[in-house]
């Protein structure tokens, strides 16, 4: 399993027939701009927790199929069943590419999928209350800048 700290370059990369020259089929499970939200979302968590690296926008597995399935499938139906079936496992989304490789002696299938789930309406959170409101109630306030906790006086 690959960690994609570019979601959306990948899905390009591997639903691209000028960049994949034996490519046969691709299936999505959700449209584009799920994508885009998603790399956008967790850029932004990332930055916040000011964890150090690269962020993980989605993962994929390169699963490897026999030859035989070249002859005996139809991509296209090959790969949605593939893919509806491990979005109907893991509950997430995915983009899938089903192609040889250059000498066509590798007959693949790229999976990438999200960790997040799509919900049906998004959550909204809003703050209940601003810091000096926390301030006063509580002893302790907590930096989210600098990660201290610092006593009130």
């Amino acid at each position: 399993m690959s960690k994609l700290p570019d979601v959306r370059g990948r899905i390009t990369y591997i639903s691209s027939h000028a960049k994949q020259e034996n490519l046969y089929a691709v299936y999505e499970t959700a449209d584009r701009h799920y994508w885009t939200e998603l790399a956008k979302c967790n850029q932004q968590e990332f930055q916040k927790s000011g964890t150090e690296g690269k962020c993980i926008e989605a993962r994929e597995f390169i699963i490897a199929l026999p030859e035989s399935f070249f002859v005996l499938y139809e991509p296209d139906k090959l790969l949605q069943l593939f893919t509806d079936r491990f979005k109907e496992k893991y509950g997430v989304e995915c983009v899938s590419a089903l192609h040889h490789n250059k000498r066509k002696t590798n007959y693949h299938i790229h999976l990438i999928f999200s960790e997040r789930e799509l919900l049906p309406e998004p959550i909204e959170k809003t703050a209940r209350k601003n810091i000096s409101q926390i301030a006063s109630e509580n002893p302790l306030i907590y930096s989210a800048v600098s990660r201290n906790v610092w006593e009130v006086l």
